[in-house]
């Protein structure tokens, strides 16, 4: 939601995010100077360039479809992927119990998503968009992923993992954009979301060592609740007659986030 106020195409807001994280991590890593192997520095590595490709989709479908739109959506793909990754590739989830409960919270927020988006009534012109950001996730499901076979934990990998971060974006940026940054306002206006989006990020590999995969990236989707409210009241991206709807299925979603946790 953030990044919608600070302007710019999705090639600019990309670019100037990964800048602003990457920055955000450089001074961590020069105040703490954590050490890392170079295995995990190249799969924290990966993991930020996966980072790149989630972003990258999602950006581009909130220019499309908006944030109130596009962020229940976006919250589903991202925890189903992630719940079920960590659930049964990482076998956070033991047992039969564990496995339904889990199934079953897949399948709340699914509701919730459909509650509050009404996608039943989905105009085929907007498939396409769906798609991308379906396709694009993958990004999002590889950067909480990677972190899992690292040694080390926590913020050690936050410098590696932003550079990959950096990278990734710097080379959609200039093959989409076809622009220099320094030349580009705009794009660099957005390192301010990028800084902020960089506190939520070291907190969060911080939460993968204590939580596990399923839990940490969970908890972390919380945050469509307010992006997707502020996106409905203040940028008036719906109708009031369509906030109660929305009210009631972020509502179920969040109630089958809990339940995620819960196992």
């Amino acid at each position: 939601m953030f990044l919608t106020k600070m302007g710019g195409n999705y090639f600019q807001q990309l670019f100037g995010t990964s800048a602003g994280i990457f920055l955000f991590a450089s001074i961590v890593q020069a105040l703490f100077k954590y050490q890392i192997s170079i295995n995990d520095f190249m799969l924290y590595f990966i993991s930020g360039l996966f980072w790149s490709i989630g972003q990258a989709g999602q950006v581009w479908c909130f220019k499309k479809a908006g944030v109130s739109t596009i962020m229940p959506v976006t919250t589903a793909f991202q925890t189903i992927g992630n719940s079920l990754i960590g659930g049964w590739l990482f076998k956070e989830w033991v047992g039969v119990f564990d496995n339904l409960l889990g199934l079953a919270a897949l399948i709340i927020i699914l509701l919730g998503v459909a509650i509050s988006n009404g996608l039943v009534k989905i105009k085929r012109k907007d498939i396409m968009i769906y798609l991308v950001l379906l396709v694009t996730t993958i990004g999002y499901w590889g950067y909480s992923g990677f972190p899992h076979y690292c040694h080390t934990s926590g913020l050690a990998g936050f410098f590696p993992q932003s550079l990959g971060m950096f990278i990734g974006a710097s080379v959609i940026y200039f093959v989409g954009h076809k622009k220099i940054s320094g030349n580009d306002p705009l794009g660099m206006r957005n390192i301010i979301s990028g800084i902020v989006f960089g506190g939520a990020a070291s907190t969060y590999l911080v939460s993968l060592g204590l939580n596990g995969l399923v839990n940490a990236f969970a908890l972390s989707q919380l945050n469509v609740v307010i992006a997707t409210m502020v996106a409905t009241i203040i940028l008036k991206e719906k109708q009031k007659s369509q906030i109660i709807s929305t009210l009631a299925g972020l509502v179920i979603l969040i109630f089958g986030v809990f339940m995620m946790v819960s196992i």
